[in-house]
């Protein structure tokens, strides 16, 4: 089977950007600059158009704080303006950045202020003037307003949608391929006993009645139980063909790692604390797989100096994982949000563990694991 496929050492370096946090920051400046410099002949609309620029420095990070401030500039921009600014554009911006980033409920609360504030500000500063204004002219000044808040929330949770979808392909991809890794696990137990009951029925053929009759039962309930799994993997594969020649082959575990760190080119370090014999099989792929994972990342990311530590602590009642590196961090283009390390969360948590992992300061990237030896369910029929 594919399990051992090599890691290549292909060093990214297009994958290098900035900080979420530095993004917004720039862009916020930005806004809040032209905004100013359209105004500078009004210091008062100078300073609101500052103001509502600088709610874009924290959209992503602190969206509820974003999203406070912004009104609160924007309806300064409405009660004490006798017009626009150019930084209104902060609106719309912040009304995307919240479909796309925040959860619903929030997004649908930016959109309704937005909204409001696309009624208010035009309708206060078209029939405040000295010069009267038609009802007409009011209402498509309105309905452009809105028309572009609504289009940049459209947007947002368009984004946000694909960026769902995406993520739930990826949990039910690691489903599938953990479906078919416990195929193989189970495959090649079944095989060994059939094959021993297989040999010890033809030397029990000389002996008693009874044990010729056991090992035969044995043979026949260890070939069904077999072909039943297959036929289940089959279903859970949607197609794929079961059975491949490889199905047999047992799968990488805790054994494994030294080979899979070892592929890293001397850019690794690997440390196995406690016994390994305490993990089963399921456990130990679970456990390489997390590696796998984390050293593909490791050489997507992390950059070409960067060092990779990796720690297996076995306990009695649980394994730990420990996999730390001195690279990009929060500069890389992935840091943490990527589908492989949403698939790893999703085969913990079949696992009943916990998994957290995410830039460190000031540099560097961490994944810690912890994964217990008996699941919620074994619990439930410990002796």
């Amino acid at each position: 089977m594919s399990d051992r496929r090599p890691i290549r050492t292909r060093h990214v370096g297009a994958d290098v950007r900035l900080p979420v946090w530095v993004e917004d920051a720039a862009l916020a400046s930005g806004v809040a600059a032209v905004g100013a410099a359209f105004a500078l002949s009004d210091p008062l609309a100078a300073v609101l158009s500052v103001a509502l620029g600088a709610s874009l420095a924290v959209r992503r990070t602190l969206p509820a704080l974003a999203l406070a401030w912004a009104t609160a500039a924007a309806g300064a921009h409405a009660l004490l303006l006798t017009g626009p600014t150019a930084a209104v554009i902060a609106v719309p911006v912040l009304v995307h950045g919240l479909a796309r980033w925040s959860r619903r409920a929030p997004a649908r609360v930016g959109l309704g202020v937005a909204l409001a504030g696309a009624v208010v500000g035009p309708v206060r500063w078209l029939t405040t003037g000295e010069e009267a204004v038609a009802a007409g002219d009011v209402l498509t000044t309105v309905a452009a307003h809105a028309g572009v808040v609504l289009v940049a929330y459209a947007l947002g949770r368009r984004g946000r949608d694909r960026a769902d979808r995406a993520a739930a392909e990826a949990v039910a991809e690691e489903r599938g391929r953990i479906a078919r890794e416990v195929h193989d696990i189970v495959a090649h137990s079944l095989s060994v006993i059939a094959v021993q009951a297989e040999g010890g029925r033809a030397l029990a053929a000389r002996g008693p009645e009874r044990t010729f009759e056991v090992l035969s039962v044995v043979s026949a309930t260890a070939r069904e139980a077999l072909e039943d799994m297959r036929e289940m993997v089959a279903l859970l594969r949607r197609g794929d063909t079961p059975g491949s020649p490889e199905g047999n082959r047992p799968p990488p575990g805790l054994a494994d790692l030294g080979e899979l760190v070892g592929g890293l080119g001397g850019r690794a370090r690997l440390r196995v604390d406690g016994p390994p014999a305490a993990v089963g099989s399921v456990l130990g792929l679970t456990v390489y797989r997390l590696v796998q994972e984390s050293a593909t990342n490791f050489l997507r990311h992390a950059g070409s100096a960067a060092v990779l530590d990796v720690l297996v602590v076995v306990t009695a009642e649980a394994v730990e994982v420990h996999v730390s590196d001195d690279g990009l961090g929060s500069a890389a283009r992935d840091d943490g949000r990527g589908h492989g390390l949403r698939a790893m969360r999703e085969r913990v948590r079949l696992h009943g563990g916990t998994m957290v992992c995410g830039p460190r300061a000031p540099e560097g990237f961490g994944l810690h694991a912890v994964l217990p030896l008996r699941t919620p369910t074994e619990e439930g029929v410990r002796p």
